[in-house]
């Protein structure tokens, strides 16, 4: 059978037609919701006193059990539910927290953006707040300030932001609390909460060149609104100069370009690498699967380094030696720092930077194991 059909009574209300031909109420009408008038009159009490026993107050007003129960009553049959936004607007306080993505994009693989989300849910909750999360990328900048600071949150996690979004001004002007995550404010008016990547990348470097690799291939990406992959690259050519290395020549591709494109051009080089650092954790585990596809042994023939310490859910038997990034350490202290901030007009400005760790996966070779 087909949908109902809708049409007009003589009042030009809107009706649906049902399988059985019988009027009923068109599915976009919604009853309106119960309001503690309606509450209050139902129990034969004023508003005060149905505000007052709703609201939990009843005991420090001597209010009989007898009005207690009929109010509770009159509430159920009326299944009323107090207007959250009045109340907050009332108390200055929402207990929500907003979480906004500074790259303006989200793919259903992102497995960083899912398990940090997974985190800041956790003790987002333990410190007494829902979470909001903004996934409506289409609207301008100026909306997107208006939509965050327009009273729904307490407050906002920024993540990853670029030093240029154009949100941080329009922010930085408002009385909105704001942490950023993953990156720092250069003009130290948002505390943030974000992974050291100097010496992230210094273990990086150190890992590999202690395994005794010389031939050094890297993925970079040039994705928009992203630093971090350019940043980690050029860190680990910096720490390699250092110890009197360097990156092969036309030895860094970009993974936004294609992983297969870029790990083909690096494999055909003249002096094809013995190791690839890949700038993400994803990256490294697109070229796994291509060295296992293409019968390239890991790591015997080619090892990997990532960053970010993520394993993706591939059928691999290996796990990529990586950087591993706290991901429930950023989200707690931001939490953290978001509700201090929240509390307290005059909450410090607090920078934080976890100390990196090391993933010790199965795809790193160690030539003076031989």
């Amino acid at each position: 059978m087909g949908s109902p059909k809708p049409i007009a009574d003589s009042k030009g209300s809107r009706k649906t037609l049902n399988s059985i031909g019988q009027m009923s109420d068109h599915p976009q009408r919604r009853k309106n919701r119960a309001t503690l008038k309606q509450v209050a009159d139902r129990a034969g009490v004023s508003a005060t006193t149905a505000s007052l026993v709703l609201n939990g107050k009843a005991a420090h007003r001597r209010i009989s059990a007898e009005t207690h129960i009929k109010v509770q009553a009159a509430a159920q049959e009326l299944n009323y539910a107090p207007n959250l936004l009045v109340r907050s607007l009332r108390k200055g306080r929402t207990h929500i927290i907003s979480f906004y993505n500074g790259f303006r994009e989200r793919e259903a693989s992102d497995l960083y953006i899912e398990k940090l989300g997974s985190a800041i849910e956790v003790f987002g909750g333990k410190a007494g707040y829902d979470i909001l999360v903004h996934c409506n990328y289409d609207r301008s900048p100026q909306e997107t300030y208006q939509f965050l600071n327009g009273g729904l949150a307490d407050g906002v996690l920024l993540f990853c932001p670029h030093p240029n979004d154009p949100m941080l001004p329009l922010l930085r002007k408002s009385s909105l609390p704001v942490v950023l995550i993953g990156a720092r404010d250069p003009q130290k008016m948002f505390s943030s909460v974000a992974d050291n990547v100097e010496s992230g990348m210094k273990m990086a470097t150190d890992a590999i060149v202690l395994a005794g690799h010389t031939a050094i291939g890297a993925f970079t990406s040039s994705l928009p609104r992203r630093t971090d992959p350019e940043r980690r690259v050029s860190l680990l050519q910096r720490y390699l100069k250092e110890r009197g290395l360097d990156l092969l020549p036309n030895g860094v591709l970009d993974s936004s370009k294609g992983i297969e494109k870029g790990f083909d051009a690096l494999m055909n080089l003249p002096q094809p690498p013995t190791v690839i650092f890949c700038w993400h954790d994803f990256v490294a585990y697109e070229v796994l699967k291509l060295c296992e596809a293409r019968g390239i042994r890991v790591p015997d023939e080619l090892s990997l380094v990532g960053y970010d310490g993520l394993i993706w859910p591939d059928r691999t038997s290996h796990i990529v030696t990586s950087i591993l990034v706290d991901l429930d350490f950023l989200a707690e202290k931001s939490v953290e720092f978001l509700d201090g901030a929240i509390r307290s007009s005059h909450a410090p400005y607090q920078e934080l930077e976890p100390g990196a760790q090391f993933l010790r996966g199965t795809t790193l070779f160690n030539f003076y194991r031989k």
